[in-house]
């Protein structure tokens, strides 16, 4: 079984602060592959998923019961498209509203808790196979059980200006609605410093590209992309304020063990707070 560690944003602080709740993971297949693995939340349950062994698109599911993942038996996603081009080693996932969603629900009896839209979209990304600042979106497809290379926005995504020492090993994305919602600026990536387990760089989707690609229709166009540099993103995008290291600072982590090594992260966002999940390598 994997050795994970949960962590809750402090966002006045810029923080991510390690507790000692102890979460168990029940009944996973003895395939399970803990190298593999993702996590998300759809306002109804918090879901973790891992990779079938030996597959490179087959994925078991685990729902959050409150105190445990319990697995989902006789449950299998399939990713659908995957081929060389993509790096299945490490995926990342998150929930979206439909952007015709108008329903709010007030997630927690938390007072002041913001009325967010219903998560129905359910992503994965991979990193281009020895181009990892290049993201392939894969999106479940409604009424089924695959995942399929698509985009409410397109099917991938650049990652630009960040620094030369990002750990592109560890590396994940949520969708943090708290402050935007329904808006690409959502998104937000985030990667390790290289041999570092308590600092992370992080962007948000939504700065200025520069790399052309053609649409189906055969029409140029330039690429949104995830960067780290604010001096790409747009000047009076509402999202300057959270928007890297010159508004607010890498974010760290605080209370983890010296002796904990992170091998992998997930992030969740609730719909009220965003949780950082670590896996040590001791679950290899």
């Amino acid at each position: 079984m994997p050795s994970i560690k949960q962590a809750i944003k402090i966002s006045a602080e810029n923080t991510f602060e390690v507790n000692d709740v102890a979460i168990n993971i029940i009944n996973a297949p003895l395939d399970c592959d803990w190298s593999r693995w993702g996590m998300l939340d759809d306002r109804k349950s918090t879901r973790m998923y891992c990779f079938k062994k030996d597959t490179k698109d087959t994925l078991y599911q685990f729902l959050f019961d409150g105190e445990s993942y319990q697995y989902e038996k006789d449950f299998i996603l399939t990713i659908t498209g995957v081929n060389d081009e993509h790096n299945n080693h490490k995926i990342a996932m998150l929930s979206t509203p439909n952007f015709e969603e108008v329903i709010g629900i007030k997630d927690k009896d938390i007072p002041g808790a913001p009325f967010l839209p219903i998560p129905n979209n359910y992503h994965v990304y991979m990193q281009q196979a020895g181009k990892p600042q290049h993201l392939y979106q894969f999106i479940l497809k409604a009424g089924t059980t695959h995942f399929t290379p698509n985009g409410i926005t397109r099917d991938w995504f650049g990652v630009n200006d960040f620094p030369a020492d990002t750990d592109w090993n560890r590396w994940t994305m949520t969708y943090d609605s708290n402050h935007y919602q329904l808006s690409l600026p959502a998104y937000v990536l985030y990667a390790f410093k290289q041999d570092c387990n308590d600092e992370l760089y992080f962007a948000r989707y939504g700065a200025i590209g520069n790399t052309e690609y053609t649409t189906d229709q055969g029409e140029t166009k330039l690429y949104d992309v995830y960067s780290y540099d604010d001096n790409t993103h747009p000047k009076g995008n509402e999202g300057d304020q959270y928007f890297g290291v010159p508004k607010g600072g890498n974010l760290k982590i605080v209370g983890l063990a010296e002796d904990f090594k992170v091998t992998d992260l997930s992030m969740v966002f609730d719909g009220i707070n965003t949780y950082l999940y670590l896996l040590s390598d001791d679950s290899k």
